[in-house]
């Protein structure tokens, strides 16, 4: 509306037009003047009914939003007078910085007389109408308002900074937390989400996303660095101790001012006294996790879900005076049970090629073997010997497999001798000299890893599973802010992580092992004691190699030792162990839930997870018509296929298939060989993009 006193302005309904245009909608905004400059440009004078500072700041943001124009403060005002409660000068930077743009806004709140002050005596006849809050606009911009550029400069909105808030609350880091963000924001805005995702109020870019991550940890966990820094850290500790009831985390300074801190949670020294393995093995390895560049490291034992910690220790060196400092430390929060009852130590660590660490663990545990890791020579070999382009015949590798076995194996120096001598003379290895070239090489490094004992275990795949869950699923690939920080990260997300793998143990066992069904027992055949054939179950007349011993296949997904469904038919066929495949028998799934929890699971749950048999291929029927045993009552192949597509015909229906079953119909019409027929019905309702990468939705990685 116009003001009634002072209403200044050439063409009226006009001036009307624009301003109704930039103001926003659900104020009432009285307009005491108005210049047009230009075309589009022009100066304006606007009161508005607003007495609280609170009211002016909710108006300017108001303002950005329905001119989609972003203001800077150019000039503030501490000391208003005696007549203005509030004022601000804004500059325009809606494309970008520098850019000399003369658009200005002056915001300007005067006094409203309160409860128990004097008269005003101001003569100015708007503030005796209530109109408090003065705006003086010049809109005399250089540049375009509504364009692209303009969107990405808009300050970001307090709606979207508590959304992502929450999320870093709940683990997420700056990259995913933003993902969900748009995920949500897509299915809010539907068609609309292109412009949406281009508005930067409700959808920051991910520099932003990552200055307030580090924003609200340097707010959480105190300074990063300094003597503040450690007394905030200090009382971290404190309080976790104080919260657990019990010495389970400490702090020093060695001699020559380095930081070392040892941790041994509750979980932990659950894994101490109640896993035999704690007191057979142990793995240590480090990673750098923090931006001031803390090495955390993890000692792990094997178990058949994979690797549970028995201790985290952070250092700000990895000199071995700084280990040793860490590890006298780290003996000291330990349990009395500790390593199943071995005060010692265990019996073997197991470590990489670093001197300063292996010189401190043999400090620290004296009556330790201290050996190398060979789990990759075994699958380096497993994979040298079933790479074509080292044209080893199949019917030679499992045996030059088994003597490769039997030399890294070797019990006793004089026996590695004798396993060497046998080798270099055997009449299937010298008939290719590529491999007896290898052997050599590998005989000459016997110092690394002939100490090893057998003891079943030969794999350091646990350590590197551990630290890539460290970096991927706890930190996120990110640098911790600081040591607080990193601490705070190893008594929540690493102990929850642990717990959850255990916890969900037998469930994701019973899932692993339903996934073989297609898999039959005639499918299945035994080479020799550690050697089987399996035939694939989609693709005809081809086959894959298990090896039992170092458990690894031939499949894409057994080739580097990891678990799938060959592997698993052959354990379950013949009675061998299963721990490559991380599962377990009801007893130790019982043990697992006791060292996540503290607390006994009944007998019937361990029971109700037992695992379901092979199916047996009816009698008579081929690779072509493959069926269910008739005694278990399923529906044949066939049936199964026909009662599909009926189920897609009555789809036609509802309006929304109509369309998807016309494509699928004209894809299937298209295919005119045999091979591609094959393809199609493997890869039909699967996404090859993302299985490769493992994802889900931004929703699910939480």
């Amino acid at each position: 509306m116009w003001c009634r006193t002072c209403s200044k302005a050439t063409d009226r309904e006009q001036s009307l037009m624009i301003l109704e245009k930039l103001l926003p909608q659900q104020y009432s905004h009285t307009v005491c003047s108005y210049g047009t400059l230009g075309d589009i440009n022009f100066r304006a004078s606007i009161k508005l009914k607003l007495s609280r500072e609170e009211e002016a700041k909710r108006w300017f943001e108001d303002f950005q939003s329905s001119s989609g124009l972003t203001w800077s403060k150019s000039k503030t005002y501490p000391n208003v007078g005696r007549y203005n409660k509030y004022r601000v000068d804004y500059r325009c930077r809606t494309i970008r910085k520098n850019t000399s743009c003369p658009a200005t806004l002056f915001l300007i709140l005067k006094r409203k007389l309160e409860l128990g002050e004097r008269k005003s005596r101001s003569g100015d006849p708007h503030v005796k109408e209530g109109l408090y809050l003065h705006v003086n606009l010049r809109n005399e911009h250089n540049h375009r308002g509504s364009c692209a550029q303009a969107m990405k400069r808009k300050d970001v909105s307090g709606e979207a900074i508590e959304k992502l808030k929450k999320l870093f609350e709940g683990g997420h880091s700056p990259t995913t937390a933003l993902d969900v963000l748009k995920y949500d924001l897509q299915e809010e805005e539907q068609d609309n989400y292109v412009y949406a995702a281009a508005d930067r109020s409700v959808c920051p870019d991910l520099r932003f996303c990552y200055r307030l991550y580090y924003k609200l940890f340097k707010k959480v966990h105190g300074t990063a660095a300094g003597g503040e820094m450690f007394k905030d850290l200090e009382q971290k500790l404190d309080e976790y101790n104080k919260e657990q009831g019990d010495v389970c985390a400490r702090m020093s300074q060695t001699s020559d001012n380095q930081l070392v801190i040892a941790m041994c949670t509750p979980m932990m020294r659950r894994v101490h006294a109640r896993l035999r393995e704690s007191g057979e093995m142990m793995f240590v390895d480090s990673s750098g996790n923090d931006r001031h560049n803390h090495h955390l490291f993890l000692l792990l034992t094997p178990s058949s879900a994979g690797s549970l910690p028995l201790g985290v220790f952070i250092t700000t060196s990895k000199t071995q005076q700084t280990i040793s400092a860490a590890l006298e430390l780290l003996q000291t929060v330990f349990p009395p049970d500790r390593f199943f009852g071995h005060p010692d130590g265990p019996l073997v660590v197991m470590t990489g090629d670093c001197s300063a660490l292996r010189q401190a663990l043999t400090g620290a545990f004296p009556k330790a073997t201290l050996v190398h890791c060979v789990s990759t020579l075994f699958q380096a070999m497993w994979r040298w010997l079933w790479s074509s382009s080292n044209g080893v015949p199949k019917q030679h590798k499992p045996h030059l497999l088994k003597s490769f076995r039997d030399l890294v194996c070797a019990s006793t120096p004089a026996a590695l001798r004798e396993v060497y001598t046998r080798l270099m003379v055997d009449d299937i290895a010298l008939q290719h000299t590529k491999f007896v070239r290898h052997m050599q090489e590998v005989y000459k490094r016997r110092d690394e890893w002939a100490q090893l004992p057998t003891g079943g275990n030969h794999t350091n795949v646990y350590v590197e599973s551990a630290i890539g869950v460290v970096k991927e699923r706890l930190l996120h690939r990110l640098k911790a802010y600081s040591v607080t920080q990193l601490v705070d990260f190893v008594v929540t997300r690493l102990e929850a992580h642990y717990i959850h793998r255990l916890t969900d143990a037998p469930s994701n066992n019973l899932r692993k092992v339903m996934k073989t069904e297609d898999i039959w027992r005639d499918s299945v055949v035994q080479e020799d004691q550690d050697n089987y054939t399996v035939a694939s179950s989609s693709i005809a007349e081809e086959s894959y190699h298990v090896n039992t011993v170092i458990g690894c296949c031939t499949c894409p997904a057994g080739i580097h030792g990891g678990p799938c469904d060959h592997q698993s038919a052959v354990a379950r066929m013949f009675g061998h162990s299963e721990s490559f495949l991380h599962d377990s028998s009801p007893d130790t799934r019982k043990l697992y839930y006791q060292i996540a929890t503290g607390k006994d699971i009944p007998d019937k749950c361990c029971q109700m997870l037992d695992k379901p048999s092979l199916p047996v291929r009816a009698a008579g029927v081929g690779n072509g018509d493959m069926c269910w045993h008739p005694a278990t009552g399923q529906l044949f192949l066939k049936e199964r296929l026909n009662s599909m597509f009926m189920d897609i015909s009555k789809k036609l229906d509802n309006p929304d298939f109509t369309h998807s079953i016309a494509s699928f119909v004209r894809t299937y019409e298209s295919i005119k060989t045999d091979s591609a027929m094959v393809s199609a019905l493997s890869s039909f309702g699967k996404n090859p993009q993302t299985e490769a990468r493992g994802c889900k939705r931004p929703r699910d990685c939480l």
